[in-house]
C-alpha cells in the first residue's frame, strides 16, 4: 500500500505543471513590449507608438490645473517634432506640414504663456517636456529614412485628435471663464491641423503607399 506522504509526493509534479500553465494564460498587467498604459487615450488607428493618454472624448471634463500644463507640453511636443521633420522629412507636403506646426505652435504656446503670466492661476506652465511625447521624439530620432514620413504622420494623426478633444472639452467645461475663451480660440486652429493630417495619414501612413525613394 502507498502510503500519503508517498502519494503526495507523486502528485507534486502535476501540481507545478497547472500552476505554470495557469500563470502563463493569465493577462498582462502591463502593456505588450513594456510600453506606458494608453489609460483613456484614442489612438489614430495605425499608429504604433506611445500611447497619448489625458482626454478620450471632446466633451470630457477637464480643470485648469490639467489643461494648461496639458497643452503647454502638446505645443512643446510639436514645435519639436516639426523641427526634426523639417530636416528629415521626405515629402514635399509633409515638410510644409512640419514647418506650420512650428509657427502656429509657437504661437499658441506664446499666447498661453502670456495668459498665465497675466492672470493667478496658481499654476506656472512647464518648461520640460513629459516622458511620454520625449519617447515619440526619439521614435522619430531612430526612425529610418525610408519610414520616417510615415512614423511622423501616424503621431501628428494621435497628437492632434488628443488635441482637439482637450482643448474642445475645456472651451466647453472649463473651469475659468478668460482661459475658455483662449481654448475656444485654439480650437478651430487644431481641427484645420487634424484634418490634414488625416488627409496625410491617407497618403503616407503606415498602410499607405510608400513614399519612392527619389522624393
Amino acid at each position: 500500500m502507498i502510503s500519503e506522504r508517498a502519494l503526495l509526493v507523486r502528485s507534486l509534479p502535476a501540481c507545478l505543471a497547472m500552476l505554470l500553465l495557469s500563470g502563463c494564460n493569465r493577462p498582462n498587467a502591463t502593456p505588450e513590449g513594456g510600453g506606458t498604459p494608453s489609460g483613456s487615450a484614442t489612438i489614430a488607428k495605425h499608429y504604433e507608438g506611445p500611447k497619448p493618454e489625458g482626454v478620450s472624448k471632446a466633451d470630457d471634463a477637464v480643470t485648469t490645473t490639467f489643461y494648461i500644463p496639458q497643452a503647454a507640453i502638446s505645443d512643446m511636443y510639436e514645435i519639436e517634432a516639426g523641427k526634426i521633420a523639417m530636416v528629415r522629412g521626405r515629402a514635399p507636403e509633409v515638410k510644409a506640414f512640419a514647418r506650420m506646426m512650428v509657427a502656429d505652435h509657437q504661437k499658441s504656446s506664446a499666447r498661453l504663456k502670456r495668459f498665465v503670466a497675466e492672470n493667478p492661476v496658481n499654476i506656472a506652465v512647464p518648461n520640460t517636456i513629459d516622458s511620454r511625447r520625449r519617447a515619440m521624439l526619439g521614435a522619430l530620432d531612430e526612425a529610418g529614412d525610408r519610414e520616417f514620413d510615415s512614423v511622423y504622420v501616424g503621431q501628428q494623426a494621435a497628437a492632434h485628435l488628443e488635441a482637439f478633444n482637450l482643448q474642445s472639452s475645456y472651451a466647453k467645461g472649463g473651469d475659468h471663464p478668460a482661459l475658455k475663451k483662449l481654448a475656444a480660440g485654439t480650437v478651430p486652429m487644431i481641427a484645420a491641423h487634424r484634418k490634414q493630417t488625416e488627409a496625410l495619414d491617407g497618403k503616407f501612413g503606415p498602410t499607405a503607399r510608400k513614399v519612392p525613394a527619389g522624393q
